[in-house]
């Protein structure tokens, strides 16, 4: 590959992006990505903020990808990033290779809930008694939409659709009926499916990646925000079975029940519903669970029932039954997909009460949807390693932060890649004179709730009141950050002030970027992929050093399974894992070489503790501030500038 054909002043990058400026460590990973495509062998790159890491994976992958006729998947964690790779990256790429004379296809695919299925829908709409009138006018309003549609794809939606219709009329893999069903020539689905088996470049999310699903083969991939890969194979290759799940379910079979004139299935699905809530009630009670749990931690499942509860096993046989007498009549198929559900359910189930490896967690945890049954693998390396990473096609995996600061082979091991090459490029961002820090002393110990959020809260204002642009306020708790929220509303007239959740979150930061000298509260989701460049986002207060929730029923089973292997929890996981959350959250104040801002910590561990130094050999060099007024005066030479 000549780099300077694609990344040079004169190159086709240049032609392709007006503006553009040729950025050394764009082009020195270019060429590590080319070399592990052309090569083979696995890659792991760090890419400080600033590098340009999307465009320097994607032009040599889709150059390698059209001259050789191979397809690359390339996988983000965030919804936020798969859209900014197709709607500004690949069309960069795609035009740069135009030049060269080179047509590069792309496309995306997502989990099959973000696609509207026509078939659910026609079935819908056959049933109006189970709609409401609104419901029924959106559901005519798609109809017709659909009969022109390209895609399925719930952003290309004519309109919003309510989240509780919106799972009445998804694509369900359960009850798919694929080239045999009535809807085939219709599925919306299969257009999409069709555009990525021509693609030369796909893009999915970690999610999908992990799943299993059958994707088109790819000879290589590449792998985006690898720094979430852990939570998102930890979540995938985990189960998960509830009552909000078992409610939904045993609802399905109630309706097919009735338009099929069954009383005896519909009685059983009833019955089913009762014995596993009471079922799922109880192993929490037992567990010392007794309510919904607002902060999710969950608590262990110390002992477990060797069988799931009978009344699930009497509605399995009977939709066997059921599936096998309505052989060649137009509800078999639907019985057969009621039936495949129910197993699929009671062999999660089974999953969690005994799991085929001692090295599984788990819990059982009360979200607002009911008691839930979860498991989940603790040694997700391994995982990784005979799972996603045993294809024999090179892995790249990059992120602007992988490392604590000594090198990239702890984070290499613990996802099942410790022979992969690896490289480090830093951010050509002058952190010297762009940025500033200030580590706070005297906060209070935030196990003295009330101390700590009065503390946290008089200080975030005094803070607000010294930085003219918005302010990020990050959390790790959504109980302190709900109590701190309630408090400075009150203490910040005249600028917005708002918390994560209260609307959606894109619209949300929309919202911040616009108003110019916002104030937003966010925990875990806005440590990280969130873009804000300018003086709408001038300071970034982390509120507590982001160590895993160690109450959480799932740390306390890593922390067991890691002392049981000789392994000490907080030097081996918890340290790395906060240090790293640590840098994704500094990672949000410069997003461009002229943003200009302050971090600062109320966490005063990261001064007393003999790890906080850890945290801050993790930073890049910045100005060192060390209170309020000097806070005040970095902003003011800013202006005076």
């Amino acid at each position: 590959m000549d780099l300077a054909a694609l990344f040079g002043p004169e190159g086709a990058l240049a032609r392709a992006r007006s503006g553009y400026e040729p950025r050394p460590p764009q082009e020195a990973m270019a060429g590590a990505v080319w070399q592990s495509l052309e090569r083979g062998g696995d890659l792991v790159v760090e890419a400080g903020t600033g590098v340009g890491k999307s465009l320097a994976y994607l032009l040599p992958a889709a150059l390698w990808a059209v001259t050789r006729d191979r397809r690359v998947i390339v996988s983000t964690h965030t919804r936020a990033l798969q859209e900014q790779l197709l709607n500004h990256e690949l069309p960069t790429a795609a035009k740069a290779l135009e030049a060269l004379g080179l047509p590069l296809r792309y496309a995306m695919l997502m989990g099959a809930d973000n696609y509207l299925c026509v078939q659910r829908l026609a079935r819908l709409r056959a049933r109006p008694d189970t709609v409401s009138e609104t419901g029924k006018d959106i559901l005519d309003r798609l109809d017709a939409w659909t009969r022109d549609a390209q895609t399925g794809h719930r952003s290309n939606l004519p309109e919003l659709i309510p989240q509780n219709l919106w799972d009445r009329v998804a694509r369900d893999t359960d009850i798919c009926m694929g080239p045999g069903g009535p809807y085939w020539d219709r599925c919306l689905w299969r257009r999409d499916r069709e555009r990525a088996d021509r693609a030369h470049i796909l893009v999915v999310n970690h999610a999908l990646l992990l799943s299993g699903a059958r994707l088109p083969p790819s000879d290589a991939m590449i792998l985006d925000e690898a720094h979430n890969l852990e939570d998102a194979a930890s979540a995938r290759y985990g189960v998960a079975a509830g009552l909000g799940r078992a409610v939904a379910l045993t609802e399905e079979v109630r309706v097919a029940a009735k338009l099929y004139a069954d009383e005896s299935l519909s009685a059983l699905a009833d019955e089913a519903a009762s014995g596993l809530g009471r079922f799922l009630e109880d192993l929490a009670r037992g567990s010392g669970l007794n309510a919904p749990d607002e902060e999710n931690q969950g608590k262990l499942l110390e002992h477990t029932p060797d069988a799931p509860p009978p009344e699930l096993l009497a509605l399995d046989k009977a939709l066997a039954e059921a599936a096998a007498a309505a052989e060649g009549r137009p509800d078999e198929t639907e019985m057969r997909m009621l039936h495949a559900r129910v197993a699929q359910f009671g062999h999660d189930l089974m999953a969690v009460l005994k799991p085929d490896s001692s090295a599984t967690a788990r819990w059982v945890a009360w979200p607002r949807t009911g008691p839930e049954l979860r498991a989940a693998p603790l040694d997700v390396g391994r995982r990784l390693a005979e799972g996603l990473f045993s294809r024999g096609i090179p892995a790249i995996l990059t992120s602007a932060t992988l490392s604590i600061g000594d090198g990239l082979k702890d984070f290499k091991s613990r996802v099942g890649l410790p022979e992969a090459r690896e490289l480090v490029l830093d951010s050509p961002y002058d952190y010297s004179t762009q940025a500033a820090f200030w580590a706070v002393e005297g906060v209070p110990d935030p196990k003295d709730e009330e101390a700590h959020a009065a503390a946290v809260t008089q200080m975030c204002a005094d803070i607000v009141a010294r930085v003219p642009g918005g302010v990020f306020l990050l959390f790790s708790s959504w109980k302190l950050l709900k109590r701190v929220h309630g408090l400075l509303r009150k203490k910040i007239p005249g600028r917005p002030v708002w918390a994560q959740g209260a609307s959606g979150h894109e619209a949300l930061v929309r919202e911040f970027e616009d108003a110019g000298d916002a104030v937003l509260l966010g925990v875990d989701t806005f440590w990280q992929g969130i873009d804000v460049p300018g003086e709408a986002l001038s300071c970034v207060v982390l509120v507590k050093l982001p160590f895993p929730n160690v109450s959480s029923a799932l740390e306390e089973a890593r922390r067991r399974w890691l002392e049981e292997n000789g392994r000490d929890y907080f030097k081996d996981w918890s340290l790395p894992r906060a240090v790293m959350k640590f840098r994704q959250g500094f990672g949000r104040l410069i997003r461009t070489g002229t943003d200009r801002g302050a971090v600062v910590c109320l966490d005063s561990r990261v001064l007393k503790k003999g790890y906080g130094k850890t945290f801050l050999r993790s930073l890049p060099p910045c100005k060192k501030l060390n209170g309020l007024d000097d806070l005040e005066a970095f902003f003011k030479a800013d202006a005076g500038a």
